[in-house]
């Protein structure tokens, strides 16, 4: 770092360490934990991308129409090294327009005109290369007392960019500060405008706000500013569904939440838990004689719902495909008891992959009760089946394995012709792998002549396969 800011110098240029990385020094985070390194100068993209050219640091080309020039910085790798860094030249000015994930920039020429079109107080601090802080909207004293706060008007600093309002909820997510009066009542004016914002950038946002130590306090301040309803409906109205039946049931939303802040971190988990009950809302039965509440196919429904969310947010495929199996299959683990046979738990493994170690690692998170006999019984049945599996796993006897080209050799062994009927003969031979009367990962002719020996009867009868076997 101390190489960049004295290439700047000696070029006759200004640079400042802005943004997170200074709230996070402030705050007492180690160097080797800051990843976010973000920098500002006097200078013109040009004139950077060639100021890091000439003292002969690794560069890259990563935005320099809207004034940003990445490098890479080198230095112990006890202390997190090498780093990349942005290198951006002085705003003045800088909005979206709607729907847009590019801002629209106007340089500026002092790094006070920098930080002042910057979102909170906190993130409006610079470092020079003498380690000096440069705090002219007082963020320090914000960090002190806990406080989110946007430099300038709140109203308008929103009505600037409405993603905003979701960073409000990031931070609170991971700070755990109190919201400014102002800037909590500007979010809430502001909310429908979120609607103006790309859906890539809910994504960004959302997804660290999931990540966050404080997650339910972000979670409350979204459902408080009209937010949640807007961007997760099907959330939303979890909170407080429990106090609409006569018959008590588990508080869904402190559900969801604990369930989020006890997956590992996992992005995909993380969504995981956040949307696995949101089929609750809509399955629930309630019988007052008998003082029951049952959510029967709760999981279909919710994994149905969950693709209109997917599409919302533009999630990637296979993280899509991921998430949509752990809410439709987050059941499964809890109907393991200890007389499951071998069978059984191959089937189980054959059913969940390829999601398996996603569906355990999911199911110790979806633990909650608050009664410890109850959830140490839940665990153990999750750790039982685990090791099960390991245990299979080792024996080399837990999945069915198919020789390539055994299609060929079963046509050829029965004089048939390629049609769904060999599937159907595969299907067989998986089978009686799964409950242990074949092993696995055979030859092509082991497997003929287990069928030669014993015959399924659409084989037996000559028949074409059709819908029997």
């Amino acid at each position: 770092m101390q190489r960049l800011f004295e290439a700047f110098e000696a070029a006759g240029k200004e640079l400042f360490l802005v943004g997170g990385a200074v709230r996070d020094i402030a705050l007492g985070i180690p160097e080797e934990e800051l990843d976010d390194l973000d920098f500002c100068t006097n200078a013109r993209p040009e004139e950077s991308l060639q100021i890091i050219k000439d003292a002969n640091l690794p560069h890259y080309d990563m935005g320099i129409e809207f004034g940003t020039v990445g490098a890479v910085l080198h230095g112990p790798q006890e202390e997190g090294y090498p780093k990349d860094c942005q290198v951006t030249t002085y705003r003045s000015e800088e909005y979206y327009r709607r729907g847009s994930r590019h801002p629209e920039v106007k340089f500026g020429d002092t790094i006070e005109q920098d930080l002042g079109r910057r979102d909170f107080s906190i993130n409006s601090m610079a470092i020079d290369g003498a380690g000096n802080f440069i705090d002219p909207y007082d963020g320090l004293e914000d960090l002190r007392a806990g406080l989110l706060r946007v430099v300038g008007d709140p109203w308008e600093t929103l009505a600037e960019d409405p993603l905003r309002i979701l960073r409000v909820a990031r931070f609170k997510g991971r700070l755990g500060f109190d919201v400014d009066d102002d800037l909590f009542q500007a979010s809430y004016d502001r909310a429908e405008h979120i609607l103006d914002i790309s859906r890539e950038r809910w994504l960004q946002e959302m997804t660290k706000i999931l990540r966050g130590a404080y997650f339910e306090q972000a979670m409350e301040f979204l459902y408080d500013v009209r937010i949640l309803g807007i961007v997760l409906p099907e959330v939303a109205v979890m909170r407080h569904f429990h106090d609409s039946s006569p018959v008590h049931h588990k508080d869904l939303w402190a559900h969801t939440i604990q369930v989020v802040m006890q997956t590992p971190e996992d992005d995909g988990l993380k969504w995981a838990g956040l949307l696995h009950d949101i089929g609750k809302v809509w399955t629930r039965r309630i019988d007052e004689e008998n003082q029951t509440v049952t959510f029967r196919r709760h999981e279909e429904q919710g994994a149905m719902l969950f693709e209109g969310i997917a599409r919302r947010f533009k999630l990637d495929r296979a993280t899509t495909k991921r998430v949509e199996f752990i809410i439709a299959n987050h059941g499964r683990p809890a109907q393991y008891n200890s007389q499951w046979s071998d069978a059984a738990v191959r089937r189980f493994v054959r059913d969940m992959d390829p999601y398996l170690e996603s569906i355990l690692d999911f199911a110790r998170a979806d633990v909650t009760t608050r009664f410890e006999e109850r959830r140490q019984e839940a665990m153990e049945r999750v750790e039982e089946l685990t090791e099960r599996v390991e245990q299979l796993e080792a024996e080399h006897s837990l999945r069915a394995e198919l020789p390539t080209g055994l299609g060929n050799a079963l046509m050829k062994a029965f004089s048939l012709k390629p049609s769904p009927l060999i599937g159907e003969l595969k299907d067989v031979l998986e089978e009686r792998i799964m409950d242990g009367k074949l092993a696995s990962a055979k030859s092509a002719e082991y497997y003929v002549e287990a069928l030669r020996r014993s015959p399924p009867d659409f084989l037996r009868d000559g028949s074409d396969g059709g819908n029997q076997g």
